[in-house]
């Protein structure tokens, strides 16, 4: 074995020796490790620049054919070099393969975020740290749909669209996708925590993105844009049609389908405008120096404006309006007194709103145009922050911690429930964040090493393997032997009897 530079400052581990078949662990400081392998003529290491060669790889300067595949992004490749210890093994925890550091960033914090709304302490106060954390409340679980949508563009084509066998392939795995995280959401909710669970609203929205997986950026956006507006009216108005109709609120299995669209925590009816616009984003490139800039003025500027509204058309501040307070809170209250709720026997479907200022309303979980709006340009300018952030490796090398997090996203999420279901009255009796912040440094921690470890989160390998298996489709059978081969003249075969196998 021999190591070795190869252009670029790519490390050349040589395996094998000279005359022989030779495979070589590269890695390049800028990039994910591949692997090389090629027929050993005694010349040592590969140099100068490649050109094709017939055999589907490349040629090198003495006509030796080199062929590179990507390393198994489910585990890294080890490092060997002479580099420092630090930088070898950073890279082990940056994104490999297709996927893009940016999405990971906004989805480990969209999980983080999630942590800190379930138990962390906030105020409406912006002078202080907890009143900067109240931003986690409800944005957090937009950020998760709308990165969802945006996972789904990356799994379905990218910027093409995927057609034929591939297409009913990658819905095969969404569909799949989507029946295990309904399941693991299931079982979550047996341990009874105060959390609003979202893996079963997921994976409803999963199922009904498949008919626009092929739709153009400019039609999602569309679509997005009148589920903002028309979806908050039927969630708060339609309830009150069905009621005054004499129809009676499903329950049970049967209430399933009015609770992922209607009446349950993230209506899809609503929601399903942050998945389309992650959809439409996913669609576009994700690499545009451009579109990253725009996503992030654009976002903030349009999410701002969602907020000054709201503050204007209620009467509250812009922190308030932001944080769900004062006298944001109140119409809120209203509202839900009003709407039998909370009522020792709740009424069926809800009573009509008090007015219709609600629906001014811009705070967490209301639910409303402005809402829809400025949460969803909110998410959109984290993720032209990340996509920014992303594309700069010594930058990315620092979040190395948080884009682990995000690349297991489920696998955290779930132990982020079972830690509230153990330790419940521990988190919600303290006053501060200290336990909070314990969490969530052993979730960067905990997230870091798996991947640098073991690659890809135990919860995420075993949903894909399995989704991988379902849309995988089946070689074709070697042919057999016919007729002609297995009558009287057929030549016998060495070692027993054709017919009897022996």
């Amino acid at each position: 074995m021999g190591v070795g530079r190869g252009v670029g400052g790519d490390v050349l581990v040589r395996r094998g020796g000279v005359g022989h078949a030779c495979t070589v662990e590269r890695f390049h400081p800028d990039h994910s490790p591949v692997l090389t392998s090629w027929a050993a003529n005694g010349r040592g290491a590969v140099r100068g620049r490649s050109r094709a060669a017939p055999c589907g790889g490349r040629a090198t300067r003495d006509n030796r054919c080199v062929t590179t595949a990507q390393a198994d992004p489910a585990r890294p490749a080890r490092v060997t070099s002479s580099g420092g210890f630090w930088r070898r093994h950073a890279a082990l925890l940056l994104p490999a393969g297709d996927r893009v550091p940016g999405v990971d960033l906004a989805r480990g914090l969209a999980v983080l975020g999630m942590f800190a709304a379930h138990v962390g302490v906030t105020s409406d106060d912006f002078s202080t740290g907890d009143g900067w954390l109240s931003l986690v409340h409800g944005r957090s679980s937009v950020l998760f749909a709308v990165v969802a949508g945006v996972s789904l563009a990356l799994v379905s084509g990218r910027r093409s669209p995927l057609s034929g066998v591939p297409a009913l392939q990658a819905r095969t795995r969404i569909l799949v996708r989507a029946v295990l995280l309904l399941a693991i959401a299931g079982l979550l909710d047996l341990l009874g925590t105060p959390v609003a669970l979202i893996l079963g609203f997921y994976a409803a929205y999963f199922v009904l993105a498949l008919p626009f997986l092929r739709w153009e950026p400019r039609r999602l956006f569309g679509l997005a844009l009148v589920i903002a507006v028309v979806g908050p009216v039927l969630v708060y108005r339609l309830p009150e049609i069905l009621l005054r109709a004499d129809l009676t609120l499903p329950v049970d299995g049967s209430g399933a389908l009015t609770d992922f669209l209607l009446t349950g925590h993230y209506p899809a009816l609503v929601w399903m405008a942050y998945v389309l616009v992650g959809l439409g984003v996913g669609r576009l490139d994700l690499g545009s120096r451009r579109l990253q800039e725009r996503l992030l003025g654009g976002g903030a500027a349009t999410a701002l404006g969602a907020y000054l509204l709201s503050a204007l058309f209620t009467g509250t501040t812009l922190t308030q309006v932001l944080a769900g307070s004062g006298r944001a809170a109140e119409i809120e209250q209203r509202a839900l007194d009003a709407s039998g709720v909370f009522q020792p026997e709740p009424l069926p479907w809800t009573t009509p709103l008090p007015t219709s200022e609600y629906l001014w309303l811009a705070g967490p979980h209301t639910d409303t145009t402005l809402e829809v709006v400025g949460s969803g340009a909110f998410a959109l300018a984290v993720l032209g922050l990340c996509l920014l952030v992303g594309d700069r490796r010594p930058l990315l090398r620092v979040l190395a911690p948080l884009a682990a997090v995000g690349s297991m996203a489920l696998t955290v999420y779930c132990l982020q429930v079972v830690a509230i279901w153990a330790w419940q009255d521990q988190l919600m009796a303290d006053a501060g964040n200290g336990e909070l912040l314990l969490l969530v440094v052993a979730s960067l921690v905990l997230a870091t090493a798996w991947r640098w470890s073991l690659g890809r989160g135990p919860l995420e390998r075993f949903v894909g393997g399995v989704a991988g298996r379902a849309a995988s489709i089946p070689s074709a059978p070697a042919p057999g032997p016919t007729r002609r081969d297995v009558g009287p003249t057929a030549p016998p075969t060495p070692g027993g009897d054709v017919q009897s196998g022996a």
